[in-house]
């Protein structure tokens, strides 16, 4: 079994190349990393817990990826451009090949998004990876959530419920799945969020389940909705409404904005109520992920 210190140097060369590109002074290997830019600095955090947010027997390469990709769907729903992250990891595997290849599959998003791995930790215990991200404004504005205004039209990118099918679909060991990605693998929703960030008004990701989302979204911008069912993209049954690690964007935009690429599921009302309609006898209620 190799040290603390020789197993945290496999990760430290990750993304160094991107340092000066990003404004990064230093990286790994003091006590902070350092950053010189002129700009706002927006930063997230999200925890990967073992069969949690992922299976156990899951590769370390996508167990990796997935630990950093997760949280940059946090960047994607501010508008904003990714530019480093920090990662932290307890586990209690003590085969250098596995944290390797962990590494790898950081790797694999790191050059995927041109962002370096600045710090993070590496402690014994429960298989658990928190990932800390940063990013920066791509124009002067910053998406939030609490801007929807009444008669936008509220958009998604993507359909409802591909991850849970992924996750099905790995549980009942359909390997040959073109859902697995969805799941395991999770791409962060960047560019759209710079396609966006100029005429939408609000915008959240749809970690948690795009109706609970969307939710919390309408009660930050005190505001309600009326969200035609039979509008929303379903990968399964109606019930992919509620399910979460879709990581896709849900949005409200100014109606002369609206462009046909998008789906639109429904418009902000000034009441505080979310209405649920459709034509088709869909009778779901809204719910999403819990963490406790």
């Amino acid at each position: 079994m190799s040290s603390e210190f020789e197993l945290i140097e496999i990760f430290q060369h990750i993304g160094a190349e991107y340092y000066k590109q990003n404004g990064i002074i230093t990286g790994p290997g003091d006590d902070c990393a350092i950053f010189d830019l002129k700009t706002p600095i927006v930063t997230s955090v999200d925890s990967s817990v073992e069969n949690i947010h992922f299976p156990s027997n899951a590769s370390p390469e996508d167990i990796g990826y997935r630990a950093v990709a997760v949280a940059l769907s946090d960047i994607a729903a501010m508008g904003c451009k990714p530019i480093a992250f920090s990662l932290s990891v307890s586990s209690p595997i003590i085969n250098e090949s596995w944290y390797k290849k962990l590494a790898d599959g950081v790797e694999d998003i790191a050059k995927e998004f041109e962002i370096p791995l600045i710090g993070g930790d590496l402690t014994k215990g429960p298989l658990n990876l928190n990932a800390i991200v940063f990013g920066t404004p791509f124009s002067e504005k910053i998406l939030m959530r609490n801007k929807a205004q009444t008669g936008d039209y509220i958009c998604i990118s993507s359909s409802t419920g591909r991850a849970k099918k992924g996750l099905d679909d790995w549980i009942n060991n359909k390997k040959d799945s073109e859902y697995l990605t969805d799941y395991l693998r999770p791409f962060p929703k960047i560019e759209l969020g710079k396609n966006i960030v100029n005429f939408a008004s609000a915008c959240i990701d749809t970690s948690d389940g795009l109706m609970a989302d969307l939710e919390k979204m309408l009660k930050a911008s005190k505001r309600g909705g009326l969200i035609n069912l039979d509008d929303i993209p379903i990968t399964t049954d109606i019930n992919d409404i509620n399910s979460g690690d879709d990581y896709d964007l849900c949005f409200t935009i100014p109606k002369d904005k609206f462009d046909n690429k998008f789906f639109k599921i429904g418009e902000v009302t000034e009441d505080l109520e979310i209405k649920l309609i459709s034509d088709k006898g869909y009778d779901v209620a809204i719910r999403g992920y819990e963490h406790f």
